[in-house]
């Protein structure tokens, strides 16, 4: 083998090192961003565990118990028709609301009673939930 040839190959083998020296920096480098935004993304998803946690259990404490109504045997048959139909007007008078827009609503401390619906049947939005909140 000649001198140009050693040569060559001491060269190719000193590239070859070097190569192998940025490829493991890389590697390393690489895998410390990997590591901190899997660091990131779970403490994100603890944080919304959290947050969906409170909510859950707000909502448990803040949906009423049925109440059951036994009717009186006595009494006027008329009086029963004029309660029913104050309950039917009750429900009329309150329009639906989205789960999305109850949850905006509470997030943005808006009272719903206020709050004029634009979706079909007067059903309340998120955006009128938004729009209310101002």
């Amino acid at each position: 083998m000649g001198k140009k040839m050693r040569k060559a190959i001491k060269r190719l083998s000193k590239d070859l090192d070097e190569m192998r020296e940025e490829n493991r920096d890389l590697v390393e480098g690489l895998v410390e961003r990997m590591t901190e935004a899997l660091e990131h993304q779970a403490e994100s998803n603890r944080a919304l565990t959290e947050t969906l946690e409170s909510y859950l259990k707000s909502l448990d404490r803040t949906v009423p118990e049925q109440e059951t109504h036994e009717r009186e045997p006595d009494g006027d048959p008329h009086e029963d028709q004029d309660e029913e139909s104050a309950g039917q007007d009750e429900e009329a008078a309150e329009p639906e609301v989205t789960e999305a827009a109850e949850r905006k609503a509470s997030e943005l401390g808006v009272d719903l009673g206020d709050v004029k619906g634009t979706g079909s049947d007067g059903r309340v939005l998120v955006k009128d939930v938004e729009e209310a909140a101002g």
